[in-house]
């Protein structure tokens, strides 16, 4: 069921992508006309890394031999009429690293993914005044595939595709605050987060966290025997598009979330930044920043027993690939 309605909602971006390329209306004469009938605009970009290194069995400088993948794909689509807009924004990364060590004499494979990220968001936007819109829409955030905890041995499960999810819909305004910054405010915002995989619950139980004083465990908030977790609350987010010169383009958001029900919660923070400097028609350098804030992942009390260091959760990295924009 749940890559059923993963592939729906990616099935939802290409198809908007198909629509684009026919213009509703076969001429558009002047700007009156568009406003009329309304035209799509359509940006694609695509790209591919490889990297990887290998030993000689005499080899004394020490090192592992290993095999390192990456892709990323985005994919927004507008659609204009009067004075309202639609938005499709599709963003999907994955990369991983493949480590082969030689122990006794035999190759034994280490597989780390180092990416992981899928975004979708759809929303409506109607203008109010230049700078001020009233916006509908929904978001989803999740991952491609298994999770595991490496400080650990027996390096369990600990996040899968839909383990967790987190989908959200909210009506609110939205400020354009430059051509290339948009500041929106959900007044009214809902998001379920959802946890479909036992083997996470089975590992979050193992690792001991629960509620204390209680034999009910949580996962990334989700109460163990259950599927979803159904808050309201208020969302703000901060989204920066430009192209800083002709072959460097910086993508940022910055979402942030407070629960006031059920309980009322610390803001949840997600940043994501991704820095595609275009160095000719084909090659391109992606640099990546994911920053996340989320008590219900990462407990004050977890720091101050010193099981981590920061209740923020960051992953970076950069990779050369090959990338085209369509």
């Amino acid at each position: 069921m749940k890559k059923l309605v993963i592939l729906v909602l990616i099935s939802v971006s290409f198809v908007s992508g198909l629509f684009a390329q026919k213009p509703e209306k076969p001429v558009l004469k002047n700007m009156e006309d568009s406003l009329k009938y309304g035209w799509w605009t359509k940006g694609t970009q695509l790209g591919a890394n490889i990297s990887g290194s290998a030993f000689s069995q005499s080899w004394q400088g020490g090192g592992v031999n290993n095999l390192g993948l990456g892709a990323v794909f985005n994919n927004k689509v507008q659609h204009f009429k009067g004075k309202g807009v639609f938005t499709n924004d599709l963003q999907l990364q994955l990369g991983f690293l493949n480590n082969l060590p030689k122990v006794n004499g035999k190759i034994e494979r280490e597989f780390r993914k180092n990416i992981d990220r899928l975004f979708l968001d759809s929303k409506y936007a109607k203008k109010i005044n230049p700078k001020l819109n009233w916006y509908a829409g929904i978001n989803l955030l999740s991952q491609f595939i298994k999770g595991y905890d490496y400080a650990n041995t027996a390096k369990p499960v600990i996040s899968n595709l839909f383990a967790p999810a987190f989908l959200s819909e909210g009506l609110g305004l939205e400020y354009k605050a430059t051509p290339h910054l948009m500041l929106s405010f959900g007044g009214a915002t809902l998001r379920q987060t959802f946890v479909f995989d036992d083997e996470v619950f089975e590992n979050t139980k193992k690792a001991g966290k629960n509620k204390a004083g209680k034999d009910t465990f949580f996962s990334y908030g989700v109460e163990q025997g259950k599927k979803m977790l159904f808050e309201a609350g208020f969302q703000g987010v901060a989204a920066y598009d430009k192209n800083i010169t002709k072959n460097l383009n910086i993508k940022g958001r910055w979402q942030s979330f407070y629960a006031y029900a059920p309980v009322s919660k610390a803001i949840d923070h997600n940043v994501n930044v991704i820095a595609t400097a275009k160095l000719n028609k084909y090659i391109n350098l992606n640099v990546g920043l994911i920053g996340i804030f989320d008590r219900d992942q990462v407990s004050k009390a977890e720091v101050d027993a010193k099981k981590y260091n920061s209740t923020w959760q960051f992953n970076g990295g950069a990779n050369l690939g090959f990338g085209i924009q369509l």
